[in-house]
């Protein structure tokens, strides 16, 4: 019985070899099967294929609509920034401010004096030369302009909502500062005088404080020209500290304490203001985005061979689905030249946008690892970037829903990221392609009623304001792999 076994053991085992190195010898031919539909018999109804296919067309365009509002203790953006690809890239930020901290709960004690000022922040990431010293002015908002319903874009105007005299100015010299020295000027000493003279009342309901002290306007000063640093820095950190002393209740001639108080754009417990928003001026002239066309997106506008996208509204990629690329997949089932196979369902369609550069040659990559780093780590893609309407694979409000629940490692297999190894941005827009094709087949070949065929390639909607910026290489370079299923 024992040896039975063992003959028995070892003809399964010959079996298991033998058809090991029948299934391999597939794998030394030159063809280039899609993983198991060499195994699929040819009187089948169905075959498998992969195509590699090309004709999209790109662009660059910009979006000045693009939604700024700051919520919740969020990040506000500081500086300016220029280079030769870009060109100049300048940032400010409006919003309410409340206090945060006061020297007594009565208020400010007896008689007391000014000593300095503060402004505050917490720099959590930053761009640009950071050995230079950069100047800003902080400007008072000298009106109600944050209505709970307002949405707040990019280019807001906040020059008709501030007094035109700054209050203070003060320099950030480093990333790794928490706070600096603010000089008044005349409008700004009153200003001080009237925080720290304001009755009780006012600074313990949060409604009257917003409808008497407006909000700040702070700005990098016009006259530093040059390339200087964006910074980004945290609102519940960022705003005013006053610091001084006060005399003793008995004897009104002796200074009695050293007292404080404190202003942020944000704080947890309050009941009104929180309102702030990011304004950010792009200026192209003389960059290489500017040489290159932007909003150049008509019919008859040539396409973009390299294509621009960076954060807080600026350049983003524009990608056009021609007649041409719809016809590509139309090919796919045709029955004449499939040998009878005439009915197409898409399995998978993944898309490649590689950067201007290689990373194949390990040579190569030391020098490519501070464009890696300068990109954004994730793109998406959206049929409507004003609204931020993803396309069917990018639905990043469902994503959010999820990532809420079961943490942010969540995503959409829609993915997005940049793959570093590889030197490209690769998306899943499987449910994009089904739809398009499904237009055309319902509409009987009419490719009026295929929609949805110019899309924007931006940062992901989570991460709009970002100071990543990237060069991809654009039209027949974007290749689409495509993997469906033909049947009869």
């Amino acid at each position: 019985m024992n040896c039975n076994k063992k003959t028995l053991s070892r003809f399964v085992s010959a079996l298991v070899v033998l058809f090991a190195a029948v299934s391999m010898l597939p794998a030394c031919t030159e063809v280039n099967d899609a993983l198991g539909s060499n195994l699929i018999p040819d009187n089948q109804r169905m075959v498998i294929r992969i195509d590699t296919l090309h004709g999209l067309k790109t662009y660059m365009t910009q979006t000045d609509s693009v939604e700024s509002r700051i919520v919740g203790s969020s990040y506000a953006y500081l500086g300016q920034l220029q280079n030769d690809t870009f060109g100049m890239r300048r940032c400010a930020f409006i919003g309410q401010i409340v206090p945060t901290v006061m020297p007594y709960l009565e208020g400010f004690g007896i008689d007391p004096i000014l000593d300095s000022i503060r402004f505050t922040y917490s720099i959590s990431d930053y761009k640009g030369d950071t050995t230079a010293a950069q100047k800003f002015y902080v400007y008072e908002v000298n009106r109600k302009f944050v209505p709970e319903d307002t949405t707040f874009y990019i280019n807001f105007d906040a020059e008709g909502y501030i007094n035109p005299e700054p209050l203070f100015e003060f320099e950030i010299t480093s990333p790794t500062a928490t706070a600096s020295r603010a000089y008044p000027t005349a409008a700004g000493r009153k200003y001080v005088e009237r925080l720290m003279t304001a009755d009780t009342t006012t600074y313990y309901n949060d409604t009257l404080w917003v409808n008497k002290f407006h909000g700040l306007y702070v700005a990098p000063a016009v006259s530093d020209k040059g390339s200087k640093v964006i910074y980004r820095t945290e609102t519940s950190y960022t705003g005013l500290e006053l610091w001084m002393r006060d005399h003793d209740s008995i004897d009104t001639d002796m200074i009695y304490d050293t007292i404080s108080a404190a202003y942020a754009f944000f704080a947890k417990d309050a009941t009104a203001g929180n309102i702030s928003a990011n304004v950010v001026e792009h200026d192209y002239e003389g960059s290489i985005v500017a040489n290159t066309g932007v909003n150049d997106t008509l019919a008859g506008d040539p396409s973009q061979p390299t294509i621009y996208i960076e954060g807080m509204g600026g350049v983003t990629g524009y990608m056009k689905v021609p007649d041409q690329f719809v016809e590509i997949l139309v090919e796919l089932g045709n029955e004449a030249t499939n040998g009878g196979y005439k009915n197409v369902s898409i399995n998978q369609a993944m898309l490649y946008f590689p950067l201007t550069f290689s990373v194949d040659d390990p040579a190569d990559r030391p020098a490519a690892i501070p464009f890696l780093d300068a990109a954004p780590a994730r793109l998406g893609m959206y049929t409507d970037f004003k609204q931020l309407i993803g396309i069917p694979d990018y639905d990043h409000e469902y994503e959010e829903s999820l990532s809420s629940s079961y943490g942010d490692s969540y995503k959409l297999p829609y993915g997005g990221e940049l793959n570093r190894s590889r030197g490209c941005y690769t998306m899943d827009v499987t449910a994009y392609i089904q739809r398009m094709w499904s237009e055309y087949q319902a509409a009987e070949g009419n490719m009026d009623e295929v929609k949805s065929r110019s899309i924007f390639i931006a940062p992901s909607a989570k991460d709009l304001f970002t100071l990543a910026q990237v060069a991809l290489r654009g039209d027949d370079d974007v290749q689409m792999v495509l993997t469906y299923t033909l049947m009869k």
